[in-house]
């Protein structure tokens, strides 16, 4: 690892503790109600306290699964739209206003008619997070495929290339960087409707969990949630950054500028 890396590191280490630093001086200052905005460490004894017992992480694994299929099944047809918009004027101007309208309603405008479609199995959550993370994926990955260097395309062509061989050994690759980006914000969005999404009749999950617990004025219980839900989106991006660091190590370089 080089000097570059480990400073940034340290930097990250050190601005994740002054901010609980930060939070711990609040909550034990007087000026927050200690009902309202418990300490750090009372939150982490109350994770533990529910950890013990299983249900913590019951709660993780529930919400991950459902994240993770929503996430992957969104992104998937987001890339899909994305490169026959990208690659058809006919397509772009017939399904292309739609999708610009569709892509202006809230999630949580969704809930109460997924709830009729689906009903409250997961198929309704896996849906409403899908939803979320189509848009970003499709429009970078639209805008990534109008985007390539129309050279390139015709050198392919020059060389013989069919369309299919074209698309795939040309142009996806070229849209590869703004595909990335897409699903990166797509990620965090995942998460950020989760909790939206768990409210609609899940009998397990982190959203259920901070909803049962404002119900019982947890607000412990409540923190708990919200920060491993925090703590599992930060562990979602550097993983998903690093896979990617890792199968194509020109896109660091790209990121970094270096």
């Amino acid at each position: 690892m080089d000097t570059r890396r480990v400073r940034s590191a340290v930097i990250s280490v050190l601005g994740i503790g002054g901010f609980f630093l930060l939070w711990h001086l609040i909550a034990v200052s007087g000026l927050v109600d200690r009902v309202m905005l418990p300490s750090p460490a009372e939150v982490f004894w109350s994770a533990l306290a529910i950890a013990r017992t299983g249900e913590l992480q019951d709660h993780i694994r529930a919400s991950i699964f459902r994240m993770a299929l929503g996430y992957a099944a969104g992104s998937s047809l987001g890339i899909l739209m994305g490169v026959l918009l990208g690659r058809s004027t006919f397509l772009e101007s017939l399904v292309g206003p739609i999708l610009q309208m569709a892509r202006a309603i809230p999630p949580l405008a969704l809930v109460p008619l997924i709830i009729f479609w689906f009903g409250v199995n997961e198929g309704a959550k896996i849906s409403l997070i899908g939803w979320a993370t189509f848009f970003p994926v499709w429009i970078n990955t639209l805008l990534g495929v109008k985007g390539v260097n129309p050279l390139f395309i015709r050198a392919g062509q020059s060389l013989g290339a069919r369309r299919a061989t074209l698309l795939l050994k040309v142009v996806i690759p070229a849209a590869l960087a703004p595909i990335f980006s897409g699903m990166r914000v797509a990620l965090s969005m995942s998460f950020t409707v989760l909790v939206a999404a768990e409210l609609a009749g899940a009998l397990a999950g982190l959203g259920y969990l901070i909803q049962m617990s404002a119900l019982s004025f947890r607000v412990d219980t409540i923190f708990v949630g919200i920060v491993v839900l925090a703590i599992l989106g930060f562990i979602a991006d550097t993983l998903f950054m690093q896979l990617l660091y890792r199968l194509f190590p020109w896109y660091r370089s790209e990121q970094t500028g270096k």
